[in-house]
């Protein structure tokens, strides 16, 4: 590794940026770290939330632990792919506070603002988030103390890298709290049950989760192996050493191994840019594809792009677009209807075709400089990327189409169109392209959601010149009409939702019923087993009662207590009583046995002649039992069927505890387990139909999906299981829902083309 110190008279940005470059190499590392021991994380966890709920604490904080530790066994692929998006998250938000960007302002100024901030701090929080600052610091204060040793090292380091001893504690990127907060931002994006997340927070323990140690002695080593010791700080500079691009997990060996930093102007990337232009290229017989790339690269596009930006200072400096091109762009877009279009384009629909394809021909674009020309390749693939999609009706291929134009002037307006998400035209492009795939075309032009789209579309060809924050506006516009839309599917969907809560709810009842019952069954001794006729109404009646009873006790643990002690009770009483003092003890019990079983068969509405006959059963094994030392059967017939009843009946409870256990999972169960609220499908059903439809609400477990179209009507309700096996079938298909300009520009630069020549 070659290491070279900066001299004393380094910038203070230069240093800012060598800083922030090694940040982001003990983030990636810690990311790595955390992903390679994510598996053993939950496995550890679900095993000591289980151990707990054994334990007998309050039977409310039972039921969430055990719910907790099915639903990270059943969706740890889901709540993990959160996970490791909330760490990254929450390390970012503190690098970004203990390495905030440069900002030029007067110190008294910022000294006065700080004050304010300070001033109001509080009353901008709402209850809350009080609650949860206070849970995250509650449950991290046992890491910190747990972790202090290896801390400490650390922690002098980072301030010798960050320059500050004050922020370095406050806003430590890799400090428990970090972590901590990743994994309840994480349960909470999986969409778990909400009132289960203070006791699963509690929970959270160091000696039952990832070992943090070997983290920490990693990245000091790291800091340490690049000169950045406690000791370093008198000098106050920095080693030297390039950033790597920002898009893969795995640890680095070192620094120096890292990749040249991008540069900060288009002419630093390519220093005979001005003398090797597009037409060179065209020449050559590069396809238009080819040129998009280049032009890509010559932008510093790449897969890491968007960390690379937080990393800049400036902006690469782009000269401004040709205002020749510019006014015949405006000429292009002010030619409404077919009849003022321009003569290359006569007799074809301008949302159809892609214009900025057959546009690149022009002399006018021929003539411009070759960013200008490179702009218009790179957004004509984009556009085909578009008209490709098939998730996207052709009606609204027609609308969105007609922005060619208008987007195209939007990015050379302002280049950063390629390099950055957030640029209003991509935004706006990337929102109508996404709401489209909800709009039926049986639906008609007279649909709320198409007629939106395309006034939103129209205005911005009949208002839009040079200001970009029309396409903020109308997107604001836009969401909000979104948002209202969803509120109206919700508050449809709501009675469905309410249905399938209790539902659910009821299922889990009866297979911690099932459980219970069989527990109690396999912990007999041989020479006292079951009444054979027993078992078919604990398995039954009785576990129905018994469900029931765990519904509506909730919180109230002696109620249960209660419920379980009749249970042995009632098991007891039919095996035979070998002493006297067993008997007495019958005779007393049976008072109360007898009004509790009662007061639970009425409670379900059992009755009839079954209910008759096992009365009348139970009273002679009583009898019985209180007479003589032998359960005897009522003759030979009766005890045949009811040991053969028996069987049958423990065999039907140990296949519902099989059916609800997780089985062998597959790609498919893995796919269904990653699917959100508000993913959107196509559905072939069962009479060879297709239709779209949207995933708009997932039970707690996960046991129930609800599928509606945008409205909240044509509901169906499925499984995780037979989502599963919907997707075997080719029944459902996920829709993509990806930003499409993103999509476009990775398709670009993914092509065989485009991996060879990088």
């Amino acid at each position: 590794m070659v290491v070279r110190s900066i001299s004393s008279g380094m910038s203070s940005l230069d240093a800012h940026g060598q800083a922030r470059r090694y940040a982001r190499i003990l983030v990636r590392k810690t990311l790595g770290y955390c992903a390679d021991r994510e598996v053993d994380q939950l496995k550890r966890m679900r095993t000591y939330l289980l151990d707990l709920a054994d334990s007998r604490p309050h039977v409310k904080q039972a039921q969430n632990w055990r719910l907790a530790a099915v639903m990270l066994d059943r969706q740890g692929v889901l709540f993990n792919r959160h996970y490791q998006h909330a760490l990254q998250e929450s390390m970012d938000m503190e690098l970004n506070a203990a390495l905030p960007e440069p900002v030029d302002i007067p110190t008294g100024q910022l000294e006065k603002g700080d004050e304010e901030l300070n001033g109001m701090s509080l009353t901008l929080i709402d209850i809350a988030e009080v609650e949860r600052i206070l849970l995250l610091d509650r449950v991290s204060q046992r890491f910190n103390s747990h972790y202090e040793t290896q801390l400490d090292p650390l922690i002098l380091r980072l301030k010798v890298l960050f320059g500050s001893d004050s922020l370095v504690s406050q806003y430590n990127p890799f400090r428990p709290l970090v972590f901590v907060r990743a994994f309840m931002d994480a349960w909470e994006k999986s969409g778990f049950d909400e009132q289960a997340t203070e006791d699963v927070m509690l929970a959270l323990d160091p000696l039952h989760s990832m070992d943090l140690a070997p983290l920490y002695a990693d990245l000091t080593a790291t800091l340490s192996q690049a000169g950045i010791t406690p000791q370093s700080k008198a000098s106050a500079s920095l080693p030297v050493a390039t950033a790597a691009p920002d898009s893969s997990h795995a640890p680095l060996s070192s620094p120096g191994e890292l990749a040249p930093s991008t540069p900060s102007s288009y002419a630093d990337l390519d220093p005979e840019s001005h003398r090797s232009g597009w037409g060179d290229l065209v020449a050559s017989g590069r396809s238009m594809a080819s040129q998009a790339r280049q032009f890509l690269r010559k932008v510093g596009f790449s897969a890491s792009r968007a960390a690379d930006l937080h990393e800049q200072h400036t902006q690469p400096a782009f000269h401004a677009a040709d205002p020749d091109l510019m006014g015949y762009l405006g000429q292009l877009q002010a030619r409404r209807g077919s009849t003022a279009l321009p003569s290359f384009v006569q007799g074809q629909d301008i949302g159809q075709q892609n214009v900025l394809r057959q546009l690149r021909q022009r002399d006018e674009v021929r003539g411009a400089p070759e960013l200008d020309r490179g702009t218009v390749d790179t957004l004509a693939e984009v556009f085909d990327f578009v008209f490709a999609e098939q998730a996207i009706p052709m009606q609204m291929k027609v609308v969105i189409g007609r922005l060619q134009i208008p987007v195209l002037k939007a990015a050379m307006i302002d280049r950063d169109f390629f390099l950055s998400s957030d640029h209003p035209a991509r935004k706006l492009v990337d929102s109508l392209a996404l709401a489209s795939i909800a709009w039926a075309p049986e639906r008609g032009e007279q649909d709320p959601l198409y007629v939106r789209i395309e006034t939103t579309v129209k205005r911005i060809l009949t208002e839009f010149e040079d200001d970009l924050t029309l396409f903020s506006e109308l997107l604001m516009e836009f969401s909000e009409f979104l948002f209202e839309t969803e509120q109206q599917a919700q508050r449809q969907i709501e009675p469905a939702v309410a249905r399938e809560q209790t539902d659910e709810a009821l299922d889990l009842a009866f297979r911690h019923a099932d459980d219970v019952i069989s527990e109690r069954i396999a912990s007999l001794s041989p020479d006292r087993p079951l009444a054979s006729f027993l078992a078919p109404f604990l398995t039954g009646p009785w576990c129905q009662v018994m469900a029931h009873t765990w519904l509506q006790v909730g919180a109230d643990n002696n109620q249960w207590e209660h419920e379980l002690k009749m249970l042995d009770h009632l098991i007891w009483s039919t095996q035979a009583k070998i002493n006297a003092e067993e008997r007495r003890q019958l005779v007393h019990v049976l008072p109360e046995l007898v009004r509790h079983l009662n007061a639970g068969l009425d409670s379900i509405d059992w009755t009839g002649e079954e209910r008759a006959r096992f009365t009348k059963r139970l009273i002679a094994t009583h009898t019985l039992a209180i007479r003589m030392t032998k359960i005897g059967q009522a003759d030979s017939v009766s005890g045949v069927l009811e040991s053969n009843s028996s069987h049958a009946a423990l065999k039907v409870l140990d296949q519902r505890r099989e059916r609800s256990l997780a089985g062998q999972a597959d790609e498919f169960d893995v796919m269904a387990q990653t699917y959100n609220r508000g993913a959107w499908f196509d559905h072939v059903n069962e009479a060879g139909k297709q239709h779209r439809c949207r995933l708009s609400w997932i039970s707690p477990m996960r046991t129930r999906m609800l599928f509606t179209n945008r409205d909240g009507f044509d509901a169906f309700v499925r499984s995780e299981r037979e989502v599963a096996s919907m997707l075997r079938l080719g029944r459902l298909r996920v829709i993509d829902q990806s930003p499409m300009v993103t999509r476009a520009l990775d398709r670009i630069m993914g092509s065989p083309e485009a991996r060879q020549v990088a």
